[in-house]
């Protein structure tokens, strides 16, 4: 292959992930003046004014499935969730179709009893 056809390939791939940017950007009305590529490397993580960061593919997801700005900002919460008591996360295609989740309300209270618990230990000394 070329060197031409390679700058096109980029160049085509490169407006592709932009106009991809730009209609979730629409479909979220937000400006996409707000933000850019991380790195400059387009079509990497997109970073939404530090209000949410995208990759490529969930760009791509959210527009072909038409997420709203709300329900991914609920999959990220949710993942933190996860991450904070070590689940596995599941990916925004799965979570957005409904895929089974955690519930947190055993966790968060255990979590809680067991603060309460540290605290009035330390309170002892």
């Amino acid at each position: 292959m070329n060197k031409a056809h390679i700058k096109l390939l980029k160049e085509n791939y490169e407006k592709a992930c932009n106009d991809y940017v730009r209609a979730l950007l629409t479909l979220w009305d937000v400006d996409y003046k707000c933000g850019y590529w991380i790195g400059g490397d387009v079509g990497g993580v997109y970073d939404c004014d530090g209000w949410i960061f995208l990759n490529m593919q969930d760009v791509v997801y959210c527009v072909e499935n038409g997420v709203t700005s709300e329900e991914y900002e609920q999959w990220q919460d949710y993942g933190v969730k996860c991450a904070e008591y070590h689940l596995p996360i599941m990916n925004l295609n799965a979570w957005h179709k409904g895929a089974p989740r955690h519930d947190f309300t055993k966790l968060d209270a255990a979590k809680k009893a067991l603060g309460d618990e540290i605290k009035n230990e330390k309170n002892k000394f």
